[in-house]
């Protein structure tokens, strides 16, 4: 996260991740919830539609905590696409599971396009050139948040698209057990998100398992794109 970097006194490495999160809530998170969005108009719901979030404006997928939390901690949340399961042509479970598993998705394809890019760039840039190290660099990071960022939002907890997805494969009994301390568990995501800030200055990640998970999932890619390209990560 930026201010792990910022601690470390690399301030390059914060500035280029800066850049590729302005990205990220510029183009990235608008796709992730249009995602959503199409997924449940094309399963017979129009509330994404009357609700204006068929749409790819930034501004209309801006969760202000959300996005606080994405430069902060290194992972966070847009504003949740408002659907009506009721309207879906398919099972109710089936079309909740589908469209909230949408958005996670995207980032998996995103991460695997960046991981696809920046095998190119390394094939295409000479050995020894340093040029072009900052792209290189933008690249990976744009890997390893999408993975982090499909990671976070399956957790099985509101207002994370995980909520959702339990919500299709759990027993109605169980599930609405759980999520009848909805707004409890929302206020204590905020409360973990909060603290992970404020240890991070100690140099505790709250987030280590997440994020060393996502390591391997990004190192996965980097090496089978690289492989594409006759190279070894």
């Amino acid at each position: 996260m930026i201010i792990s970097y910022l601690l470390q006194g690399d301030f390059e490495s914060a500035i280029v991740q800066l850049f590729v999160l302005i990205f990220i809530f510029i183009f990235i998170n608008p796709v992730h919830e249009f995602a959503h969005a199409f997924t449940a108009y094309k399963l017979g719901d129009n509330t994404p539609k009357y609700t204006g979030r068929l749409t790819l404006n930034p501004i209309a997928s801006l969760d202000l905590y959300g996005a606080l939390m994405l430069v902060l901690v290194g992972v966070g949340w847009a504003k949740p696409v408002q659907i009506t399961s009721t309207n879906f042509k398919c099972k109710q479970k089936t079309g909740v599971v589908l469209t909230a598993a949408a958005g996670p998705l995207s980032n998996l394809l995103f991460a695997f396009l960046g991981a696809f890019i920046l095998a190119l760039v390394v094939k295409l840039t000479p050995a020894g050139n340093q040029s072009m190290r900052y792209v290189q660099l933008a690249l990976y990071f744009l890997v390893h948040i999408n993975v982090m960022l499909a990671l976070f939002n399956l957790i099985p907890l509101p207002p994370l698209d995980g909520s959702r997805i339990a919500a299709g494969v759990l027993p109605d009994k169980i599930y609405f057990k759980i999520f009848s301390h909805e707004q409890v568990i929302r206020y204590a995501l905020m409360g973990v998100m909060i603290a992970a800030v404020l240890l991070s200055k100690f140099g505790i990640n709250l987030f280590a398992p997440l994020d060393g998970l996502a390591e391997i999932i990004a190192d996965g890619f980097l090496k089978l794109t690289f492989m594409i390209f006759g190279m070894t990560y």
